[in-house]
């Protein structure tokens, strides 16, 4: 598969890793977090003409801002809350870009992320099968919105093998 994603900047970034690190209080072991927003999950056939459709939504878009308003523990398949996202706003900008993405390659695009079902978030934890209901409510404590800064998007490709993912980076544009 191959994921449209929006890339934080590194100080954002760095924000979400210090709240991601409130988890080691809990016993869960430090662990990076991948500054990125997720727009679009593709699953069909041509690579190519996903990458340049989005490239050419995307050559009207400049550098914007992303408001990270809180820190969510959302439920799994499982219906356990083991999954701990920060959250960004709706803004115009994400809304506007993932919309487009998904009117133009709905059937190819992953269940997640079709413009109906669509929910911005950075995955900040996730433990499956373990309520972690606790360790969303200390983030939420001490997290304080911020605004993050949007200069990058990139196509990754994710790979799956024996429950172990790697990512390779297909290609990216960066935005003026």
């Amino acid at each position: 598969m191959l994921c449209a994603i929006i890339i934080v900047d590194a100080a954002s970034t760095d924000r979400l890793l210090r709240v991601r690190q409130i988890a080691e209080r809990f016993g869960y072991p430090p662990k990076k977090v991948h500054g990125h927003i997720t727009l679009a999950t593709y699953t069909g056939d041509d690579e190519d003409g996903f990458i340049s459709s989005c490239k050419a939504i995307l050559s009207k878009l400049g550098k914007f801002p992303v408001y990270y308003d809180k820190v969510e523990a959302w439920e799994s398949m499982s219906g356990v809350k083991s999954f701990i996202v920060a959250v960004p706003r709706k803004e115009h900008v994400i809304v506007t870009l993932q919309k487009e993405i998904s009117r133009d390659w709905a059937a190819d695009l992953n269940e997640w992320t079709r413009e109906d079902n669509w929910n911005p978030h950075t995955s900040l934890i996730h433990v499956p099968g373990i309520d972690i209901s606790d360790v969303a409510k200390a983030m939420q404590t001490e997290f304080e919105p911020f605004v993050a800064q949007i200069d990058r998007i990139e196509f990754t490709r994710v790979y799956e093998n024996e429950g172990k993912w790697s990512y390779e980076i297909a290609d990216f544009v960066e935005l003026q």
